[in-house]
């Protein structure tokens, strides 16, 4: 039977602000929470907590209070959301670098009332409900003037967060997680890898993600401490390896995309506990880690609706190939044929999770609510079960293994993506008839592909498209390659032949330069970097890193690179901060050898000596 069922736990009473209070009775000197200089014990952590929770109860928020974090990555965002849930909120993650009719849609549509924020943000937020500027109040509440002894009780069926995802209608999602889920998927997680007071923990990925729920607290719900990455550091591969290094982190979880790019920057994994997930890997990455001394590694597979990850396999030097593992406690997986039933091995199935992760549902969405999440066929006494949309295959030796999607949901570069909301915004210019959008490649090759109709004589360009979906998408849904078309290869059903657009992938518009070709060693150099990890077979000094389909990911494997063949320390940053071209990055090279070269010795090299 190709049903599996986790083990029992009781979380119904168990809730995360609660442990954490235990934790500064318990443990109030101990480190708890960390960023750059900043410092806090349990004690102070609690304390902070309880200051920000009060002055939230004062605004008005109760039980299952909405309230918006919109904020840079500090400790501050982490009290922030300790505070919510202890106030008896739930908190709705924003991102300040998404557009801001993004934002403004998720706030209007989960009806927000109460945002905190910071006073460099406030002008984002004029006309949108409360907003507390948190670095104006802050010494008022970690220094406690903010505290009053008011009993604040959680309980376990309230809901803890809802995050929005992307929709294919062209609007994203609420997903609405309820705190005994949360805390069933931290402690089953934490008693796999065997975390105790030990665990230094590192926080990177946006809060908008909900695998940040996994980074931030499942050190803390066992004593040990989390450390904050800044925004420009969980980007950068070698300054996030310093980090990693100096704090002694022994506990992370990462997508593909990013274990690439520590791996890039020569972190050394000796003793790392780690989680991969968010999106289908490769066997080789894995056998890599291992090589590098990581001591436990995890694949996690899961869906925000169903609380973070819903399963786990423990990876190791004998695998040959990386199944989603057998269910965390309190849930279950079914692999069911298209009549509901089960199936048997070898065949493949459509994926079903249930039990206590499940989420609520979607937010004031009820149809499509009804449309995914079902109520079990195989045993209506366990409840609701929910349609993943993934394709397993149930193996002959009876694991389960990810084969693919049923409808048009991707993952890239661990960001869950519907292509329909994509399309549905390139198609808000005006002068677009119609938008299809495919991905091609894979792991860090992953690149979303859009072929775009244009309406009769109108005129667009790639970086024309580029600039309009800036204020429309997430940076992590703007497509990398365009190519503009007359008509779509169609199927014999009269639709349009995505797999043939797919294999149309090197055919694109972006480059809009004239050919330059390199003009000294330096850029040819660099012109063979660039050729090789875009995987094009001609490149001009003057084209953009951008616009040839690059993304943030490959522009930390093109700095890593750079550094290690010329021997210089550019930083992603300043990668970053200049035009993106080979001609540019040329003469930063230039600039970064002759930094560390003495006057004399410049004096030397200019006169040809």
């Amino acid at each position: 039977m190709s049903t599996f069922y986790g083990g029992p736990r009781d979380t119904k009473s168990v809730t995360l602000t609660g442990v954490l209070e235990s934790m500064a009775k318990d443990f109030p000197q101990k480190e708890a929470l960390k960023f750059k200089s900043i410092s806090m014990t349990y004690e102070k952590l609690e304390k902070a907590v309880l200051g920000l929770a009060n002055l939230l109860r004062e605004k008005g928020v109760k039980k299952e209070s909405l309230v918006g974090i919109y904020m840079d990555r500090s400790e501050k965002m982490i009290i922030s959301i300790l505070a919510v849930m202890k106030a008896g909120g739930a908190y709705v993650p924003l991102d300040p670098s998404h557009p801001n009719d993004r934002n403004r849609y998720i706030i209007e549509k989960s009806h927000i009332n109460t945002i905190l924020s910071e006073s460099k943000y406030e002008s984002v937020f004029e006309d949108l409900g409360n907003v507390i500027s948190l670095d104006i109040i802050w010494d008022d509440i970690i220094n406690g003037k903010c505290i009053t002894m008011e009993n604040m009780i959680t309980e376990g069926n309230q809901l803890a967060y809802v995050i929005f995802t992307s929709g294919s209608t062209g609007n994203p999602k609420g997903v609405e997680v309820e705190h005994e889920g949360m805390m069933n998927y931290l402690y089953s997680v934490s008693d796999n890898l065997g975390l105790d007071d030990s665990a230094r923990g590192l926080t990177v990925v946006t809060i908008t993600f909900d695998i940040s729920i996994s980074e931030m607290f499942l050190p803390l719900i066992n004593g040990g401490t989390l450390v904050v990455a800044d925004n420009d550091t969980a980007k950068d591969g070698i300054s996030l390896r310093k980090l990693m290094e100096e704090e002694h982190i022994n506990l992370c979880g990462f997508t593909p995309s990013t274990a690439y790019m520590l791996l890039d920057a020569g972190l050394n994994l000796t003793g790392m506990k780690m989680l991969i997930g968010g999106e289908p890997w490769s066997i080789s990455l894995a056998l890599e880690i291992l090589k590098n001394g990581c001591s436990q590694l995890w694949n996690v597979y899961g869906p925000t609706e169903t609380t973070i990850y819903s399963t786990m396999y423990n990876i190791t030097e004998k695998d040959t190939y990386i199944p989603i593992g057998p269910p965390i406690d309190q849930t279950d997986i079914y692999v069911l044929d298209e009549n509901m039933n089960p199936i048997e091995k070898g065949q493949e199935g459509d994926l079903y999770i249930g039990g206590i992760g499940v989420a609520r549902g979607y937010f004031e969405n009820e149809e499509l609510t009804k449309d995914r999440f079902i109520q079990n066929p195989v045993d209506p006494e366990r409840g609701r079960i929910y349609k993943t949309g993934d394709i397993v295959k149930y193996t002959d030796n009876g694991d389960v293994v990810y084969v693919g999607r049923s409808d048009f949901q991707v993952k890239v570069h661990g960001y869950r993506i519907e292509l329909g909301e994509i399309e549905a915004g390139i198609s808000k210019h005006e002068d677009v008839a119609q938008a299809v959008v495919v991905v091609c490649g894979e792991e860090l090759n992953a690149q979303i592909h859009a072929f775009i109709k244009l309406k009769p004589d109108k005129d667009v360009t790639a970086s024309d498209m580029k600039a309009f979906l800036d204020n429309v998408l997430p940076y992590y849904m703007i497509p990398n390659r365009y190519t503009f078309v007359d008509e779509y290869p169609m199927t014999a059903n009269l639709k349009v032949d995505r797999k043939a657009l797919m294999l149309m992938n090197n055919e694109t518009d972006n480059i809009s330069s004239e050919y330059v070709a390199p003009r000294n060693e330096i850029e040819e150099m660099v012109a063979d970097i660039w050729m090789e990890l875009l995987k094009v077979d001609k490149v001009s000094v003057c084209d953009d890193f951008l616009e040839l389909g690059g993304h943030s990911l490959l522009a930390n494997r093109l700095v890593t690179t750079v550094n290690k063949d010329f021997g210089t320390n550019i930083t992603l940053v300043e990668f970053f901060s200049r035009p993106m071209t080979i001609e540019e990055m040329s003469m930063m090279i230039e600039e970064n050898l002759l930094a560390g070269l003495t006057d004399e010795e410049i004096e030397a090299i200019m006169n040809g000596e």
